[in-house]
């Protein structure tokens, strides 16, 4: 293999494959990227086993075609130290792989391409078409709800399903939840369908996507499988095969106290009392009486933060306790000036909602305090 490349056209690749491998790793070969060059161009592709990209790049000066597996992160620090629009001439000579740039001489180990475990042999029988700042805002105003290391595995993952002409994320770490759904009008079959993509999986996807973009994506998915292709990227992900718990019973269906406030100020007051909150609970009690809403928390220390809110309420005075971290990711997830918070009692859900945006809702559990 023996090519010469830009800095510039490889950088935004090496940084883009990056984020799937393991730090720590028991096989070496996953710390690597596969570089393939061939007549379509270069490919490199990284890869944890569940979670694989690929980034192509055209019109590169390949002299001689091959494949090669090379240390990640080495390629990616040694691209970030050239000067820009610097050229790179990569060249596999045996085991070595050698990079040169004008007086800068590299010389890397490698590992057989043989031993790179590739996704590329899938049946994709289902693809979702829709806007790609749309697939992103449904990702992120629904994936910090995701469960971390939850010994029921489904949790950690968000739930995609397609029914109706309609997409509905969900996600949920069995404190709170987050569901966002949004209309389509381009799928393939007229089936419904039910996955679950892994948190990683979610994460790099909502790496690779803009939130402004207007241009369309393709969804494929099969079984076992999605893929997303992006420009010159390639995003491939195993799904958690499991079952996930009937969330629509866990959204609060009758409320008995509502109020509206701006996004903004209860943010920042939250954000404040939370100083002295308990660092382990993290919570918050929140009482509301007549024309105002009062923040307090205090910490083993005895010490105590309270800020009130004026706002139009007058109902009976009500209290309930709540993680503060909970709420401000609920908060910062919804969009718009304002929002609406929606109270049962000290033992029932919260219901946390945008009058911007009523298809996202965020669920959040009280706490005693």
């Amino acid at each position: 293999m023996k090519l010469t490349i830009n800095r510039e056209s490889l950088l935004p690749v090496l940084e883009k494959t990056q984020g799937v491998l393991e730090n720590k790793s028991t096989s070496p070969v996953l710390s690597n990227l596969l570089i393939s060059a061939s007549e379509k161009g270069l490919r490199l592709t990284g890869t944890d086993l569940d979670t694989e990209i690929s980034g192509y790049i055209d019109n590169t000066g390949i002299e001689k075609y091959g494949s090669v597996t090379a240390p990640a992160k080495k390629l990616l620090d040694i691209c970030k130290s050239l000067p820009q629009d610097s050229l790179l001439e990569l060249e596999l000579t045996g085991n070595t792989l050698t990079l040169v740039s004008m007086r800068s001489i590299f010389k890397l180990s490698t590992l057989p391409p043989d031993d790179f475990p590739v996704l590329d042999s899938i049946s994709f029988d289902h693809s979702i078409r829709l806007k790609e700042a749309l697939f992103s805002n449904v990702i992120s105003q629904t994936g910090y709800a995701m469960a971390q290391h939850d010994v029921r595995y489904y949790l950690n993952g968000m739930l995609l399903t397609q029914q109706d002409g309609r997409i509905t994320t969900v996600a949920t770490d069995g404190h709170r939840l987050a569901c966002c759904s949004v209309a389509i009008t381009d799928i393939s079959t007229d089936s419904n369908l039910s996955i679950i993509i892994p948190r990683k999986g979610v994460h790099e996807l909502a790496r690779l996507l803009s939130e402004k973009s207007e241009q369309e994506i393709e969804l494929q998915i099969s079984d076992n499988h999605i893929r997303l292709q992006k420009e010159n990227v390639r995003f491939t992900s195993k799904l958690i095969d499991g079952k996930y718990p009937d969330y629509e019973a866990a959204i609060p269906a009758n409320t008995k106290h509502t109020i509206e406030l701006d996004r903004a100020q209860i943010k920042e007051s939250l954000s404040r009392v939370a100083i002295l909150s308990n660092d382990k609970f993290r919570g918050v009690l929140l009482k509301l009486s007549e024309g105002t809403l009062t923040i307090r928390s205090n910490n083993p220390e005895r010490e105590t933060a309270e800020e009130t809110i004026d706002l139009n309420y007058s109902g009976d005075d009500f209290e309930v306790g709540f993680n503060v971290s909970y709420l401000l990711d609920a908060i910062n997830n919804l969009s718009g000036d304002s929002i609406t918070f929606a109270l049962n009692n000290v033992e029932s859900s919260s219901l946390i909602t945008s009058p911007d945006n009523p298809e996202s809702i965020s669920v959040v559990m009280p706490v005693r305090l």
